[in-house]
């Protein structure tokens, strides 16, 4: 599952849109059997369904990695929510490092999604991300996951 909306995204061209990446963590998760869904899905997904009601969402991967895939093709975005475990407690939302990928043209879209993913914590994001786990799980910069950030809040 979640490779199908994926294609359909490529098909559409939502994917050749511009890309606008920004990592996090949850601050909650939702288990379900095996599986769980982190806060930050719920958040997008809902914020997405709420603008098209048409948005199509699917998952894909196990206990340890999952990706959340979100196409809203009447308002031309497609996100996906990739959430890694970062350490050794499945159900600690510490222990997880997430990738949020939007396409899409609209960058008041963009500013929306991070403002509510901000909003998650009373205090922002920001103070709440383990920098050496997010590092290690993307090989990305910490000055790089800040300005991402920064440049929408």
């Amino acid at each position: 599952m979640g490779k199908k909306l994926q294609k359909q995204a490529m098909q559409l061209g939502l994917t050749n849109l511009p890309k606008y990446t920004f990592f996090g963590r949850p601050k909650k998760l939702k288990m379900k059997f095996s599986k769980y869904k982190p806060d930050l899905a719920y958040t997008v997904e809902n914020w997405m369904k709420n603008l098209d009601p048409s948005t199509a969402a699917e998952e894909s991967g196990g206990g340890r990695n999952n990706t959340f895939f979100y196409l809203a093709s009447q308002i031309g975005m497609y996100v996906e929510i990739a959430d890694k475990m970062a350490g050794v407690a499945v159900p600690n939302p510490g222990n997880h490092a997430s990738k949020i990928d939007i396409y899409t043209n609209n960058e008041d879209y963009v500013r929306t999604i991070v403002r509510i993913i901000n909003t998650i914590w009373d205090d922002g994001i920001l103070n709440h991300l383990d920098f050496q786990k997010l590092e290690k799980k993307y090989k990305v910069r910490r000055e790089d996951i800040i300005n991402a950030w920064n440049a929408f809040l």
